[in-house]
């Protein structure tokens, strides 16, 4: 009876180790290795090679108030083009430019006046034009054009691995001096510092990352929070944006739907075809700044 017994409980275990048995897939790359997480990285973000690589998104914006529920604003929607080199000695750079516009909640026209119903004014919409902005990932971490002292420590990233898929979380937090006085902007300027807060999920197949290709497709998702936008005229309000995106790695530009198209042609018709579509590299608060000499 009990030799039985233990010959039931060996057949139903057996499936469970079956499923339990390494990926062979998963074996061929090592994950807590820092230099093959670093260049999975590479792959999954970018490109291990010398391309551009594009990566259209989407998603809303709200504003989060003390005791309320958050208030839902605009919808918006973007692409990022970014020039990744391979530098040669196991580190990659990225330069990146990213433009969006806002979208109206309802019908994602695109929006040149917002009727905000916090303030219950009408706002004149500054659309996004961000970077470039300039990275170099290594083994040890990424490094920025402000990084005072590089990372030297080659370090392995949190990758999440489950039945042949991959996720991978990127977050930054940021601090800064507000371009904006408050005393002189004091519709415009949240106070005396920015802050913001960015939380991104890239995820993928684990067979696209042992692949002989040097770019693997990817989706993300990411939610951000970050001080008010000076075009708002919310000035030192409390309270702050949250914003829920999602997005993807694209194979090129021919595959755009006609929504960021148009935004495309409106707002930087050489946007896509440019090496260099803009130089001057300025912030939301810096543009708006740029744009309005008369202070509000």
């Amino acid at each position: 009876m009990h030799s039985r017994r233990r010959a039931l409980q060996a057949a139903s275990i057996a499936p469970a180790l079956a499923v339990l048995k390494p990926d062979p897939v998963f074996a061929a790359l090592n994950l807590s290795d820092p230099s093959e997480s670093h260049k999975a990285h590479v792959k999954l973000r970018g490109s291990l090679g010398n391309a551009w690589v594009f990566r259209h998104y989407w998603g809303d914006v709200y504003a989060v108030l003390p005791e309320r529920l958050p208030v839902p604003l605009f919808k918006f929607q973007g692409l990022i083009k970014a020039k990744w080199t391979n530098n040669g000695d196991g580190t990659h750079s990225e330069t990146l430019y990213d433009m969006s516009s806002f979208l109206d909640w309802n019908t994602e026209a695109i929006l040149e006046t917002f009727t905000n119903s916090i303030s219950h004014e009408q706002n004149t919409v500054i659309q996004v034009w961000d970077g470039p902005s300039f990275t170099k990932y290594t083994a040890a971490g990424p490094v920025y054009p402000w990084t005072t002292t590089p990372p030297t420590t080659p370090v392995a990233l949190p990758w999440r691995v489950e039945d042949g898929h991959v996720w991978l979380p990127e977050r930054a937090s940021f601090e800064r001096p507000h371009p904006l006085d408050p005393k002189e902007w004091p519709k415009a300027s949240s106070g005396k510092t920015t802050l913001s807060m960015v939380n991104v999920t890239l995820s993928g197949a684990l067979a696209d990352l042992v692949d002989e290709t040097q770019s693997a497709p990817h989706d993300m998702r990411w939610t951000a929070t970050r001080s008010w936008l000076p075009w708002l005229h919310l000035g030192q309000m409390p309270g702050q944006l949250l914003t829920i995106g999602t997005g993807r790695k694209i194979s090129g530009p021919d595959v755009l739907p006609a929504k960021m198209l148009e935004i495309i042609a409106r707002q930087q018709p050489d946007y896509l075809t440019s090496d260099q579509p803009w130089t001057e590299a300025m912030s939301s608060w810096e543009r708006y700044k740029k744009k309005f000499a008369t202070r509000q």
